[in-house]
């Protein structure tokens, strides 16, 4: 009778405590479901060492208390990690319970698969005791991490009745993270808020971290951070002094800039900077980076100082933060005074008026030729003009100078012709105004642009030059713009007249652009300070830019899966919103060269080039007379010599002229020989 005594009362405690464990962890379930709801994460996974019957009722309560979706596993050996923490939307709860003895080996495996501790993953660590463990010191934490160490208070306590009160169970709540483990940095643990039960069995969950996480774990405490620049003109006088000061700001510009507003982030977030200097930026080449990109993949840079232009090749190595820097290379070139390509004498009218033109004078020639043959038909009268005796060219003449504002003597006399002739100088003094109008028009506005396009700059005779900078070679490597690909085959490839590529330095190449003739690309951030000082003003006026390719944004990068991208992300964000960049802008930038207003009103002057082709013109016209002269004279020579031959042999006698040259001729030979 003892003995069945003894086995109910052992039951009945078993019973209870049973209940009381159950009762606890159901008190851990609402804690938990409130918890993840504050944060909006609906897929939970639990790793513990509890009972099956517990675990269920675990599961059950938060469930159906807050519609996520929960997964239970037991800690154990060779868990794939990787699988059960697969993440496919943006965050996943995880519930780790610290008082299971081998808890330590959920964060073993974390490490050993290559898990990245960052914002995907909400770790909720509840625990006992009062101290944290030891291990976190060396866990590969980061400023990303997302973790709360939940400390559980007055356990299951006693109320007078000597009934478990459940409501007496809180949660104090912290912060853990380390501003990251591989750069030495400390643990550190923050108060976060709380957690309990009100008397209507609700939880209440309080947070006094209420800033944004980036700012609150602002401080580094001095944590030594690699960064990288590039400096593609040599120092001067020295490296350091170079790149913190703004000794000839217009060379490496872009760099620079953006490594000042790296030292705003450095003071912002209180790190030190471990700066380097990098080769380049970084290309893919046989399918591995260089530069500063490859650097950040070895894991030997944390950001970049210098910015980096938005390429798709590189979305899968490097994470871009915020742009604050728009780098806008272009061709700039003296515009040509005359247009080579065509006739200045030509311009006034196009091509198909310059036909009717010609139309309409040979149509007014008809007429007054027919006017005039009719004239001589009817009146029978002898010649008394040119315009009698050469109709034909008579009419061209008095056609020609119809159309030049000129006069001649002879006109017809017929009223059919006189009205031709009256309408034909009508015609060409309309023709006239229309003419010297636009010439002179031409004159007294703005000098004409029409190098406008990168078609008008590759179909022109304008020599090319570009800036020997890493990133043209890429273009012109990788570009598929049918201009582009025309203008490096046509002005930049190597030929046969071309013996090696046209890269210049800056100063070389904006000395060949100041002489004219030559189109150079560079960046305007370095051009402008250099066009300024060394250009006169009606240098600068003739100045165009043409864009090559659209102006590049570029900004700040991290390394890829970097857990600092988004604190160089605010931070940034805060200098530039500060004004940081602005400033810094109108320190390193230089303005653009202005053309003085007063400039647009001075003469253009007339060049020997737009003028040659009326001397052209007018050399044609004396070659021409020049050779009709000597024709005409050989023409008379020869006519002087047949009628003196017709009067010898009219005084000989003979008949016929050739008897008297054959004659002439046996006579000389017979001469000859004597006198041989």
């Amino acid at each position: 009778m003892k003995s069945r005594t003894s086995v109910y009362l052992l039951f009945i405690i078993f019973l209870a405590l049973s209940l009381s464990a159950i009762e606890g962890y159901d008190v851990l379930a609402k804690f938990t479901g409130d918890y993840f709801k504050k944060f909006y994460v609906t897929q939970i996974v639990v790793f513990g060492c509890w009972e099956n019957h517990i675990s269920v009722e675990f599961s059950k309560s938060i469930m159906l208390n807050t519609h996520s979706k929960l997964m239970y596993v037991n800690i154990n050996d060779n868990l794939n990690l990787d699988k059960l923490l697969k993440v496919d939307y943006w965050s996943l709860g995880i519930v780790l319970d610290l008082d299971c003895q081998r808890s330590h080996i959920i964060f073993n495996q974390f490490s050993e698969q290559n898990l990245r501790h960052n914002e995907s993953y909400f770790w909720l660590m509840p625990t006992s005791k009062e101290k944290i463990p030891d291990y976190f010191h060396k866990l590969p934490l980061n400023i990303a991490n997302e973790m709360t160490l939940a400390v559980r208070k007055n356990n299951n306590l006693q109320n007078s009745g000597n009934e478990t009160n459940n409501n007496n169970i809180s949660y104090i709540l912290y912060d853990v993270y380390n501003p990251s483990y591989r750069h030495g940095g400390k643990l550190n643990v923050t108060y976060m808020g709380h957690w309990s039960l009100n008397d209507r069995d609700e939880g209440t969950l309080t947070i006094s971290l209420t800033q944004y996480k980036y700012k609150r774990r602002g401080n580094l405490y001095g944590l030594v951070l690699n960064a990288s620049i590039v400096v593609d003109h040599p120092p001067v006088p020295d490296y350091n002094t170079y790149i913190h000061n703004p000794i000839n700001p217009h060379l490496d510009t872009m760099h620079r800039y953006n490594y000042a507003l790296t030292l705003q982030l450095r003071d912002y977030y209180n790190f030190t900077m471990n700066l380097k200097r990098g080769s380049t930026w970084g290309y893919l080449i046989n399918g591995t980076f260089n530069g500063i990109i490859g650097d950040m993949m070895k894991g030997l840079v944390d950001f970049g100082a210098t910015p980096f232009q938005y390429k798709p090749e590189r979305l899968d190595a490097i994470e871009y933060t915020v742009q604050a820097w728009m780098a806008r290379p272009c061709f700039i070139f003296r515009h040509p005074t005359t247009n080579e390509l065509s006739n200045p004498f030509l311009k006034p009218f196009e091509m198909k008026v310059w036909y009717v033109i010609g139309i309409f004078a040979a149509v007014n020639w008809i007429f007054l030729y027919t006017s005039v043959k009719l004239e001589h038909k009817l009146v029978m009268k002898q010649p008394v003009c040119t315009l009698d005796t050469y109709p034909a060219s008579e009419i061209i003449m008095i056609t020609t100078s119809a159309i030049c504002q000129q006069g001649l003597s002879d006109g017809p006399r017929f009223y059919a012709g006189r009205i031709v002739f009256i309408f034909l100088f009508i015609w060409g003094f309309l023709l006239y105004q229309f003419y010297s109008a636009s010439i002179v028009g031409s004159l007294l506005a703005g000098k004409p642009r029409w190098i406008n396009t990168l078609q008008d700059l590759a179909d022109s005779n304008l020599e090319v030059g570009i800036e020997d900078i890493a990133y043209n070679y890429d273009f012109f490597a990788t570009t598929t713009d049918p201009v582009a690909q025309q203008l490096y085959r046509e002005k930049v490839a190597v030929n046969k007249k071309r013996k090696r590529e046209p890269y210049y330095t800056i100063e070389e190449g904006l000395q060949r652009m100041q002489k004219g003739g030559f189109a150079f690309h560079v960046d305007v951030a370095t051009a402008y300070k250099i066009i300024e000082e060394t250009f006169d003003v009606n240098e600068i006026c003739d100045l165009v830019e043409i864009q090559l390719f659209p102006p590049k944004h570029t900004a700040t990068a991290t390394a890829r899966f970097s857990p600092f991208k988004k604190m160089v992300t605010y931070g940034l964000r805060q200098v530039v919103e500060h004004g940081m960049a602005r400033r810094l802008r109108n320190v390193w930038m230089h303005r653009k060269p202005e053309c003085p207003e007063s400039h647009k009103d001075d003469p253009v002057p007339i060049m020997i080039t737009e003028f040659s082709p009326a001397l052209f013109l007018m050399s044609c016209g004396w070659f021409v007379s020049m050779c009709i002269v000597i024709g005409e004279k050989l023409a008379m020579k020869k006519q002087e010599i047949g009628e003196m031959k017709d009067g010898d042999a009219d005084a000989k006698g003979y008949e016929d002229p050739e008897d008297f040259d054959r004659e002439t001729a046996s006579t000389n030979s017979q001469t000859s020989r004597k006198s041989g």
